[in-house]
This record gives structure tokens, sequence and C-alpha cells, in this order.
């Protein structure tokens, strides 16, 4: 019991904890008061986010209270959206695909710790989300996971395994409800 030493320290280098820091004081001011629904500002967010590192697409919309950490780790296709006070917990890698809309108070979380570790070392493993894909409000997306295209996580879902393509999935933690029917 003596060598357990919780501490939460990152692992990351000095670097990019550095532009993470430069990052946040943009993310909590310039990011943070621009106005939501206007496209001119939405297209500043994501040229914020890209002068950062960030693969975001023009066409992106990210709301303004969402806080992105490490934002070069975070690529966004055609259409996609962070929602309102969102976490985007960008230790490794988190790819949005295209059309996929992430609702409000989502949590995109790609770090956790080693509870084996007597340091709790840092353990990161990137979020893959396909395309069409509808994350619902409060919702927990843990690392390593992949949705699959056209899956629907319901609100407040913890989702802690992969999804199949059309997946509808809810609870604590989020189990396989039904296939997504799209109706023409």
């Amino acid at each position: 019991m003596q060598s357990f030493q919780p501490i939460q320290t990152s692992q990351m280098p000095v670097r990019d904890k550095l532009l993470n820091i430069i990052w946040h004081l943009i993310n909590i001011t310039i990011f943070r008061i621009t106005p939501s629904y206007t496209g001119f500002f939405r297209k500043i967010r994501v040229w914020l986010l890209r002068l950062f590192g960030a693969k975001v697409s023009i066409s992106a919309s990210v709301k303004p209270s969402a806080r992105i950490d490490f934002p070069w780790n975070l690529t966004m296709g055609d259409d996609s959206s962070l929602g309102e006070k969102s976490w985007a917990y960008c230790m490794a890698p988190i790819v949005i695909g295209s059309q996929s809309c992430i609702g409000k108070d989502v949590y995109l979380l790609t770090g956790s710790h080693d509870i084996s570790s007597p340091q709790f070392n840092l353990v990161t493993k990137p979020i893959h989300i396909g395309t069409g894909v509808w994350v619902a409000t409060d919702a927990t997306i843990l690392p390593g996971i992949t949705l699959a295209d056209m899956t629907v996580v319901a609100a407040c879902a913890v989702v802690t395994k992969d999804t199949e393509p059309y997946d509808v999935i809810a609870g604590n933690p989020a189990k396989f409800i039904k296939k997504r029917n799209l109706q023409k």
C-alpha cells in the first residue's frame, strides 16, 4: 500500500501541456464569446480549432460552450456537430464522421488511469465515431470506443463497448436495444 501514489499527473510532453494551456485560454475567452447560431462565427470557431491543429470541416458546427482539450487530436467531418457544454477530451485522437451529431453535455473521454499501476499511470485510447451517428444528451463515450455508422446512443448512456452499424444503444453500461430503421 505504501507504493501506491495516485497522483494525477499527465505523462504528456511539456510542449503539449503548454499548448493546451494556451488553447484553453482561447477556448474560455474568444471561442466562448462568439454567438452560437451565426454562420460567420461558426467559421471563426472552426478556424481557431484549425489554428491549433484540429482537422475540422468548414461545414462542421462546434458550439461556443464546448470544451475541447488537445484540439490537434480532433477530427470532424462535413456537417458534423459538437453540442453545448460537451467535452472532447482529446488526449488521444477523436474522429467524428460526417453528418454526426454529438449532443449537449456529451463526454468524449480518451484518457483514464491504470488502476493496477501504483503510479496511477495515464492510459489513452482513441474514439472513432462513424457517419450519421447521433449521441444524445448527457451520454459518455469511454476511451477506445468505436461507434459504427448510423449508431444512436440514447441520452445518459455510458458506452463501454463498440457498436455495429445502425445499432440503437441505451443504459449504463449501454446495451443494444434495436436496429435503427430510417424511413424514406
